[in-house]
């Protein structure tokens, strides 16, 4: 399958206009009317190629390009909503290389042996309404759409109102057609195929996470008068546990942990601190070494009677589908790329869907790693080599006999 490199990137071009900044940044948070624009972007070219479109309860957009079988259907996409400070290829990239397959298809008047999708999922980010992935989320039946349209975001408003306020939702899925696998072009968000200037990379999997947030309590008195020894301060204890718990990931290869967030109560200069709060972030690939490093985590904040500690997130790591990763790489090795695997940092909507289907993910290099930055950017020819790799991995897996996943 040949793609049209030209056509991709103007529609990069222009879906980045949707929402675009003046400093070349773009925003289009989720169920805004910027997020309602850009969607109908992509459902304008769908319907004007001809293609069937449905749209489901909570806004989740499918194009689909008929096969000779009716089900087993093979599915590519991303999302279209960006953070606040968003760039043009975070998620979008993911969506029009889907496009772009769907049309070369109808270009080369192909039927394919099974459907294919196109799919853009809503509010990947989270940033307006909590949680993230919350299309996939709720594609997979982890999230009712009760539940969903109930959600409230931060300025006030309820998803509920946003849908029917922007003619979002609509009554149409995609389960008739039994999806067999789905693939995700993204942006790598992260330095490493920058680094080792390499174009695209095949993603092995996705870290699993826990996150939890840390309350040192202690007693707050005068500064100047208190003799260092007769002190209970929760921040002195809060910056001895972050000492130790950042020592952790020298002992595990492969962790990373952050504290993310440190406030004092009363924060005051002049004040010894009553409480003191925290945040740890912590990740790895393998969900066994996750655990034991978590309770290793837990057993040092036990260790202290004034510490007191809640799981705010709590992700096991995914491993995406050997057969499509095996696609994957063929495609690479086809289009001359030197093979690579990574494993994401961050999540996608493909961590989600792979509870339903088997998926893969396709990385593509960015300069820097700078995601989530009105300064992203990516090389014309490395969103073309990602774009290609995806259209050589559909084109394999429409191919396949492999019977669809139960979901």
């Amino acid at each position: 399958m040949e793609i049209n490199d030209t056509r991709l990137l103007r529609r990069i071009d222009e879906l980045a206009a949707i929402g675009g900044r003046p400093d070349g940044g773009v925003t289009r948070l989720a169920f805004s009317e910027a997020d309602r624009a850009g969607r109908d972007y992509v459902e304008r070219v769908l319907r004007d190629r001809g293609l069937e479109v449905r749209i489901d309860a909570i806004g989740n957009l499918f194009g689909i390009v008929p096969g000779h079988a009716d089900t087993g259907a093979i599915m590519a996409g991303s999302h279209t909503d960006t953070v606040v400070t968003g760039g043009r290829f975070d998620g979008a990239l993911g969506v029009l290389a889907a496009l772009e397959v769907a049309e070369s298809l109808v270009d080369a008047g192909v039927t394919p042996d099974k459907p294919f999708i196109v799919a853009s999922f809503v509010n990947e980010e989270g940033v307006r309404y909590m949680p993230d992935m919350m299309g996939s989320l709720f594609h997979c039946g982890s999230l009712s759409e009760a539940a969903v349209r109930a959600i409230a975001g931060a300025d006030g408003t309820s998803i509920g109102d946003e849908l029917d306020r922007w003619d979002m939702a609509g009554s149409g899925g995609i389960n008739d057609l039994a999806p067999d696998a789905f693939v995700e072009v993204h942006i790598e968000q992260g330095p490493v195929l920058d680094l080792e200037k390499q174009p695209v990379a095949c993603v092995r999997g996705v870290q699993g996470l826990a996150w939890y947030e840390v309350t040192v309590r202690g007693t707050a008195n005068h500064a100047g008068t208190t003799p260092m020894e007769t002190r209970h301060d929760a921040g002195a204890t809060a910056c001895d546990l972050m000492h130790e718990l950042r020592r952790l990931p020298a002992d595990v290869p492969g962790l990373r942990l952050t504290i993310g967030t440190v406030r004092h109560e009363p924060n005051l200069i002049n004040v010894i601190p009553h409480t003191a709060l925290f945040t740890i972030d912590v990740r790895h690939e393998d969900t066994a070494t996750l655990q034991h490093t978590r309770h290793r985590i837990e057993a040092l904040l036990d260790s202290h009677e004034d510490v007191h500690y809640r799981v705010l997130a709590d992700a096991p790591a995914v491993t995406f589908d050997p057969g499509v990763r095996a696609a994957i790489d063929r495609a690479m090795d086809a289009e001359g790329l030197a093979p690579r695997t990574l494993i994401s940092g961050a999540g996608h909507d493909a961590q989600i869907l792979a509870r339903t289907y088997r998926c893969g993910m396709v990385f593509v290099r960015t300069r820097d790693g700078v995601s989530h930055n009105v300064t992203e950017h990516a090389r014309d020819e490395d969103v073309v080599a990602g774009a290609r790799v995806l259209a050589r991995t559909i084109s394999d897996l429409l191919r396949q006999d492999s019977p669809p996943v139960a979901g």
